[in-house]
């Protein structure tokens, strides 16, 4: 159907939607201009201190702002103290370099995951649409292709489709497991066995997903044994290859991390490191005439490091869209839009069909 503007009905609608959005929500309005750089940085400020300021961050602020009330104080009759003289060296490379480092290590790492996430949405989207309708008529012989062959050809794209859903869920399990390459799961005997048991299970739903592609590679030749020529069947073993070289790709990111060592090293430093500054805290209160200024110094310094090495801390594993600000969330991108994309293209090859049942499996 059409539309008043001429377009068809389902692009005119979409078309109002997206002016409605414009016009409620467009930032550019004299008004909104104004009010959104306060809303942009309480937003920043609400992050900061619900996401980033964990319990290692109040350790540091509590050891910095305590030792620096207790230097001010241990020295206020002692006139050759100098705090200032104290340099920041220590702290530039034995701390911030390092989380620089890690932090451009962890969005790549992100970076590379979503990459693998698109090949396998577009790969899967393709390799349907080609199990499902992809058609070999001779020219001059109309009862040829699909339609001479005495196949059921929706019960074999539900097959095709079940497969598919199957190795979505699963491979949606394999990326949401817990995390089990931090440092407890090295060096804790208790953390040791809850990293093996999360392997065990990693592994089992690993070769689940191995069969499954297994069986989706012989739904290929049985399209071949049918007649499907073979360049169009090698474009169909393409869109596979690319899928299982990402699904490997998203589980070695799942258990391979940044260096563990460099993790370690600045969890501690970023705790400890701003404390050991407090007589540079004690000098600043004493030549402002404010402790509280030096006090805020020392709060500001372990939050600053604190937040930093939280920001890697949570991408670590980037599979946690759903908890962590930056994070991939795989049961959004994989459970429920592609999975719902897939159900919607069996809709239109099969007008008319029943819902789609789901055949499960236990791994």
């Amino acid at each position: 159907s059409v539309g008043s503007d001429g377009r068809p009905s389902s692009t005119s609608a979409i078309s109002k939607d997206v002016e409605s959005i414009h016009q409620r929500y467009d930032s550019s309005g004299p008004h909104t201009a104004l009010i959104l750089p306060f809303v942009n940085f309480l937003s920043s400020l609400i992050v900061i201190v619900t996401r980033l300021i964990g319990l290692e961050a109040l350790l540091s602020m509590a050891l910095s702002a305590g030792l620096t009330v207790y230097v001010y104080n241990a020295t206020e009759d002692n006139p050759a103290f100098d705090g200032g003289a104290m340099s920041w060296t220590l702290l530039t490379f034995a701390v911030v370099t390092p989380l620089s480092a890690s932090v451009r290590m962890a969005f790549a790492r992100r970076e590379k995951a979503l990459t693998y996430l698109k090949t396998i949405r577009s790969s899967m989207i393709n390799m349907f649409i080609a199990h499902a309708s992809w058609d070999w008529p001779k020219r001059g012989q109309p009862e040829s292709g699909r339609q001479a062959c005495k196949v059921d050809w929706m019960e074999y794209g539900d097959d095709v489709l079940n497969e598919m859903l199957s190795l979505i869920d699963e491979l949606c399990m394999i990326l949401l497991l817990p995390t089990s390459t931090r440092a407890r799961h090295k060096v804790l005997p208790a953390s040791v066995k809850e990293a093996k048991d999360v392997n065990d299970v990693s592994e089992r739903i690993h070769k689940s997903l191995v069969g499954r592609m297994g069986k989706l590679s012989a739904q290929c030749e049985y399209l071949k044994l049918q007649g499907l020529p073979g360049n169009e069947a090698s474009r169909i073993r393409q869109w596979e290859q690319f899928i299982l070289d990402s699904i490997e790709g998203l589980r070695l990111i799942k258990n391979y991390r940044t260096p563990q060592a460099l993790r370690s090293y600045s969890r501690l430093l970023s705790v400890l490191i701003p404390p050991l500054f407090c007589p540079y805290y004690a000098d600043l209160a004493r030549s402002t005439g404010s402790l509280g200024l030096g006090i805020f110094y020392a709060l500001l310094t372990a939050v600053a490091l604190s937040g930093l090495f939280d920001c890697v801390a949570q991408l670590e594993d980037p599979f946690f869209g759903h908890t962590s600000l930056d994070g991939v969330d795989v049961q959004e991108e994989l459970g429920e839009c592609l999975s719902e994309h897939l159900l919607l293209l069996r809709k239109q090859t099969f007008s008319g069909a029943k819902p789609f049942q789901r055949s499960t499996q236990k791994i």
